[in-house]
């Protein structure tokens, strides 16, 4: 049993220990956003989803009502070939706070509370420096909303990763109607509503009570539209009308309009602070959509992918291809389009760049800095890309991808720019090609996965399944 007393909240509000006068306090903030140099360090915002498929956008043609997002993408840049580090969560979250290989920090899969089979507890490396280690010599101040997912109990606590405040659950599906595992910073809350919402609100509260003068870094991870399907049951019945034929594709487009409206009210709120031309926000989502049983199964997960393979857990482009959108007014030219790849763990070297700090020395970073891509500069990617899990592994290397699933005879290979559904296997054509990739990824893995969890090879059904005729390749 815990030490710590639980709280209950019927509010989303996050408890405060001193009285705000909130109208004196917002228009004095207001007034020195106004008088801070356009040079100094931007705020940065990470708007995190949970599950988001590359086609879910109404930028990208999708049929659900995004018009935040959208604005979003019109006055900003669309990154259409940006990659989550993993196909799943805890990993993509790893590589997202460390601008690492996830395997490199301890979190090679999803971290859990036990031991699953070969796959033991893991948690994030406190060796390991995050983004909010990293900005805290420019003066900034943290804080994270939402999903953690890195880690349990009181050593592994957000707080003890350099954030500043964390209002949120630790779990990776925590229930939205009613959340488990929430903790303001490490004492335990039971909140009411729905948790998308909730989120909302203390993300909106903190850009109401930050201090304008001095820099912020927002992690807002949503668990939407990650399962449990738990959406407001007025934006089930709408998508139940436009999608009568797609079982629980309703409650899933239904949460990502939830999630949309609060991207809306994270907006309104820099604009309202006068905080928006100085603040870079940043959209994307952990991985690709979920054709687990609770989720979409696998044909609401294909119609989420658009014409890409597969989906999450796959190291395919479904399962790895995420929406990436960032905005930032005066660096970053409205309604751009990149198609250059990038990855989740450029964002650490990204954020140092834009802050206009340089890694310290002993800070091992292996994304890049893709702020001469946002910006619309030059940029070409250095180094190779790879991706392992227990059942598959990916290289990307210039034109060329390589994917090997673990139960199959051999790797696949595609040229990905020219061929995204990854439709068109080149491996017996290009043995010399597949040879020369398997050896960078083993090196790869020599270097940065010291404790691998052993490769399982049987495929998980509901992730990889049978083509048309039996066949598993293409």
């Amino acid at each position: 049993m815990s030490l710590v007393k639980s709280m209950s909240y019927t509010t989303s509000r996050r408890p405060r220990f001193r009285p705000v006068c909130r109208a004196l306090l917002f228009l004095a903030a207001s007034l020195v956003a106004a008088a801070r140099a356009a040079e100094g360090p931007p705020h940065i915002v990470v708007i995190l989803a949970d599950d988001l498929g590359w086609a879910d956008l109404g930028s990208d043609g999708s049929r659900i009502d995004t018009p935040n997002l959208d604005r979003l993408a019109q006055e900003g840049m669309k990154l259409t070939r940006f990659y989550a580090s993993a196909p799943m969560c805890s990993p993509t979250r790893a590589a997202l706070l460390t601008g690492r290989y996830p395997h490199s920090v301890g979190v090679p899969e999803l971290a859990s509370q036990s031991a699953r089979g070969d796959v033991p507890v893991l948690a994030l490396d406190h060796a390991a420096i995050t983004i909010p280690e990293a900005l805290k010599p420019a003066g900034y101040h943290s804080v994270a909303v939402g999903k953690w997912h890195l880690g349990f109990g009181p050593a592994n606590f957000p707080r003890t990763h350099g954030f500043d405040e964390f209002w949120g659950s630790l779990l990776g599906t925590p229930n939205f109607w009613q959340p488990r595992e929430t903790y303001h910073n490490e004492e335990p809350i039971v909140v009411h509503g729905h948790y998308t919402d909730l989120l909302t609100d203390q993300a909106v509260e903190i850009l109401e009570e930050h201090e304008a003068a001095r820099p912020l870094f927002l992690y807002l991870a949503y668990n939407a539209p990650h399962y449990p399907l738990e959406a407001l049951p007025e934006l089930v019945a709408k998508y139940r009308r436009r999608f009568p034929d797609r079982g629980f594709f309703a409650a899933y487009a239904a949460m990502i309009e939830q999630l949309d409206t609060g991207v809306g009210r994270i907006l309104a709120a820099l604009e309202q602070r006068g905080l928006a031309s100085q603040t870079l926000v940043v959209f994307t989502s952990d991985n690709g959509p979920s054709a687990e049983p609770p989720a979409l199964g696998p044909a609401g997960a294909e119609f989420s992918n658009g014409p890409l393979r597969e989906y999450k857990f796959s190291t395919h482009e479904g399962g790895i291809r995420v929406p990436f959108l960032a905005r930032w007014p005066g660096r970053i030219k409205p309604g751009s389009v990149r198609s250059e790849p990038a990855v989740m763990m450029d964002l650490l070297p990204t954020f140092l760049a834009a802050a206009g700090r340089n890694p310290a020395p002993d800070h091992e970073l292996h994304g890049e800095s893709i702020l001469p891509l946002l910006t619309g500069g030059d940029y070409a990617r250095a180094r190779p890309i790879h991706w392992e899990t227990r059942l598959n592994a990916a290289v990307l290397a210039g034109e060329w991808k390589l994917v090997h699933q673990y139960w199959q005879p051999g790797p696949f290979l595609y040229r990905i720019a020219e061929d995204p559904g990854e439709q068109r296997d080149l491996a017996a054509q290009h043995p010399e090609k597949v040879a020369e990739l398997l050896a960078l990824h083993d090196a790869w893995k020599a270097r940065h996965y010291p404790n691998p969890i052993p490769r399982t090879l049987k495929k998980s059904t509901y992730a990889f399944p049978e083509l048309p005729g039996g066949d598993a390749r293409r």
